[in-house]
């Protein structure tokens, strides 16, 4: 997603930060292109983007590379060899302050994490205090527009249609030596009809293999699903093109952006209490996260997002569950499924970062038990003025009658 750049400055001018300096070098740091806007080709040598809180932004760039960025508007300072790239660069900073890089301390934030400790100690040299991007990287690039947010309308409506198809589809095929690649592949032709796009997936687990939370059958692998079971469906696609959700005349560049859903049904039957069971837990875990991000919001209070996965971590705890639950609450969704926004934290990393107007998150707590696993997975977007389920709620374990 490209940069606001005067949502760049409006958050480093509320937050005393001097700028945001982000670099690149050879592909590994994809907040730097989002920071650009665009991914030039072929280049090979670092390149560094200063963002200022007051003035227009620079590049630096080696001069083989210098080419790579012809028609952009930004105004460039070319270096040779590397004393003439720390001497530049030093003259682009200021002489003290705050700057921002894409570092995080302490490795909390892997999303953020992406420039060495060289980087950081070299602009450190110049007498800077360095400090986080995740910040301003997620409210300059992250935040969705109405284009975004109907192209995720879109997809979260057909994703649920899918799913609901899935069941039935899995219903009148299961006498027939019905596989769990089966089912994906049908996931995936629905995809089609409706002009959805993945990069991979969906996840189709049977029994057991629902205790993997990122199964995916392959012909190889894949189960077949029996008369009498348990099957976790995860799906998440995003419209192939942003045109149709585009404004004619707006000139909106914007790109479309994912929904992602996991539901959960039992086959032939009835649930067992130990289904139930699972399931309620996950449930009230899911919800209780959700009440406590939108009281908070309507009450005006800033929510991180390691806050928001401890309450459903504590949830599903004190149902006995707690050393089941193996992974963090949520993602941001965006361009990618997952995305560099905040993230439902405080268990894989311990994320800081704010829920802000303009994102969306995924709230989708699991619980895997060796023979099977259940994870509910609901979107919330949030407004400037209420914190929204874009989708349907999975509120119980859906009955496949065989």
């Amino acid at each position: 997603m490209a940069t606001d750049l005067n949502a760049a400055r409006e958050y480093l001018s509320s937050n005393n930060i001097a700028g945001w300096l982000t670099r690149d070098y050879r592909y590994t740091n994809p907040i730097f292109f989002a920071a650009l806007g665009y991914q030039p080709n072929n280049l090979t040598r670092p390149v560094w983007l200063w963002i200022p809180a007051d003035n227009e932004p620079r590049l630096l760039a080696h001069d083989v590379d210098v080419n790579r960025f012809e028609g952009n508007d930004i105004e460039i300072s070319v270096y040779g060899n590397r004393d003439a790239m720390v001497s530049t660069l030093k003259s682009l900073l200021p002489d003290r302050g705050k700057v921002a890089m894409d570092y995080s301390p302490l490795y909390e934030l892997p999303r953020v994490a992406r420039v060495d400790a060289g980087s950081v100690e070299l602009v450190r040299s110049f007498g800077i205090e360095v400090v986080s991007s995740g910040g301003v990287s997620q409210y300059a690039t992250e935040r969705w527009n109405a284009t975004q947010l109907a192209s995720h309308r879109y997809a979260m409506t057909e994703l649920v249609n899918i799913m609901h198809e899935s069941f039935n589809f899995v219903g009148e095929n299961v006498r027939w030596a019905l596989t769990e690649h089966d089912v994906a592949e049908f996931i995936r032709g629905r995809y089609d009809r409706a002009g959805l796009y993945t990069d991979e997936g969906p996840v189709v687990a049977f029994n057991a293999n629902s205790s993997d939370p990122h199964y995916e059958p392959t012909p190889e692998n894949s189960s077949i699903i029996r008369r009498n079971g348990w099957l976790l469906i995860d799906s998440w696609a995003k419209p192939s093109s942003i045109t149709p959700f585009v404004d004619e005349g707006s000139g909106d560049a914007s790109e479309p952006v994912y929904a992602d859903i996991t539901w959960v049904a039992k086959i032939g039957d009835d649930p067992s209490p130990d289904h139930i069971k699972v399931f309620d837990s996950v449930r009230r875990g899911r919800d209780a996260a959700y009440e406590f991000i939108r009281n908070r919001h309507l009450n005006g209070e800033a929510t991180r997002g390691w806050q928001a996965d401890r309450v459903a971590r504590e949830s599903i705890a004190q149902d006995g569950y707690g050393q089941w639950f193996v992974h963090r609450l949520g993602h941001s969704v965006g361009p990618e499924v997952h995305s560099n926004a905040v993230n439902l934290d405080d268990w894989e990393t311990h994320d800081t970062r704010q829920l802000i107007p303009g994102l969306c998150v995924t709230i989708e707590p699991g619980i895997y038990l060796p023979e099977f696993g259940v994870r509910s997975e609901m979107d919330i977007y949030i407004s400037e003025n209420d914190v929204e389920i874009t989708g349907e709620i999975q509120d119980r374990i859906h009955q496949i009658s065989t």
